[in-house]
């Protein structure tokens, strides 16, 4: 969500908040109805607004909401402060629909089965807790040299001299190696800027391998996991990108490639400029603008236009788990946390919307992914074990 986004959230937020109090205005309200007209989920985040035993869940995860400096910020620009005119009943609701508006401006809350809206406490042992993904990378050169890299650092440079964190202090010379492979551990992240100046943001369990130098009429890098590219223009040096499935070329542009092996379909989505996916067993291709998505089963290539939003949150230290399976979701949560993801019996296929900030404690998210027929437990040696209550 972006700043903009952010903002008519917060918006939003208010009026809902001036309807409880009985002060909105005529023009806010033909304001707030058009929005409710906007989609079915803008309906049913107002009637649970409305609605005094999700107002007092709400409140409750607040408590588990760990960025207090949003919050504070948000609380003073949504005028959290309840009406001296107020009724009764509303004076004694008033701090949970100030919460659940605070926490609908940050797209934080409410994660419900769509077929039932009931929800229950999440079971984990929080002693066996898994912090968010931080700062973790391995880089190999060819000649065999292997270093970790600083965690108190997110980003290093390669150019023809070396390898260096940003703020300039070396990590290794590079003498005759040719190649070099960066790698994130699962619940490792890390950022690195090529010799051409690309920048590559590596998402966590992300191998990619690129040339120390890179030749004069194209470059090409390797790519296994998740990254986020923002490609250096070159007008006559192509970028090409290669992953199990298919190639990506281009010439300077923004975009993202999922190509997990676990995954049973590589998708690139395009934020700026043009590329060209060709998928490596038919030889099809497409052609990718602003906003499309191309989704490779590894026999099959299609396009379709997609939230932007949506599928780069992870860029922009976001979940979004919008119209996602339980699965989709646990697959997420597996990579950013290093669990190991455990199904027993059979699983009822249950969707999500919303979203929340990676930097939340497992804890945390589970609490928030509540469901009335699942029970989630983390082990002693790292498994998350999802069954039917």
């Amino acid at each position: 969500m972006g700043p903009k986004e952010e903002e008519k959230f917060i918006y939003i937020s208010s009026l809902v908040l001036q309807e409880m109090r009985g002060t909105l205005s005529d023009e806010n309200r033909l304001f707030l109805e058009r929005w409710l007209q906007e989609s079915v989920m803008n309906k049913q985040i107002y009637r649970r607004c409305l609605d005094e035993a999700q107002q007092r869940e709400a409140y409750a995860s607040l408590q588990h909401f760990e960025n207090q400096r949003n919050f504070e910020s948000i609380k003073a620009k949504v005028s959290f402060h309840p009406s001296t005119n107020g009724s009764g009943l509303l004076q004694r609701l008033w701090p949970y629909f100030a919460a659940a508006s605070v926490l609908l401006a940050l797209s934080v809350v409410w994660y419900w089965n769509s077929d039932n809206n009931q929800p229950v406490q999440t079971e984990l042992r929080t002693v066996n807790d898994r912090l968010p993904a931080s700062h973790q990378a391995i880089i190999t050169l060819s000649d065999g040299r292997q270093y970790a890299l600083n965690n108190g650092e997110k980003q290093v440079v390669i150019d023809g001299s070396g390898i260096r964190y940003n703020d300039g202090h070396e990590v290794a010379t590079i003498n005759a190696s040719v190649s070099a492979r960066i790698e994130t551990p699962r619940g490792g992240t890390y950022e690195v800027t090529l010799p051409d100046g690309t920048l590559v943001k590596l998402n966590a369990g992300t191998i990619l391998s690129y040339p120390t130098e890179f030749a004069k009429d194209r470059r090409e890098v390797s790519l296994q996991g998740e990254a986020y590219f923002e490609v250096a223009k070159r007008k006559d040096q192509s970028f090409i990108v290669h992953t199990k499935n298919q190639q990506v070329r281009v010439l300077g542009t923004h975009f993202n490639i999922n190509a997990y092996p676990t995954a049973t379909q590589t998708k690139t989505t395009l934020l700026e400029g043009k590329v060209q996916v060709k998928e490596l067993i038919k030889g099809q291709n497409v052609t990718l603008l602003p906003g499309d998505q191309s989704v490779n089963t590894g026999s099959q290539l299609s396009k379709h236009p997609v939230n932007i939003q949506q599928e780069m949150a992870w860029v922009y230290g976001k979940f979004n788990f919008d119209g996602k399976s339980l699965r989709q979701v646990m697959d997420e949560l597996s990579q950013w946390y290093a669990v190991d993801v455990v199904y027993k019996g059979d699983i009822p296929d249950v969707s999500f919307f919303g979203g929340t900030f990676r930097t939340s404690k497992l804890s945390t998210i589970l609490k928030i992914l509540k469901d009335q027929d699942l029970s989630y437990h983390l082990t002693d040696d790292g498994k998350l074990i999802i069954e039917k209550k």
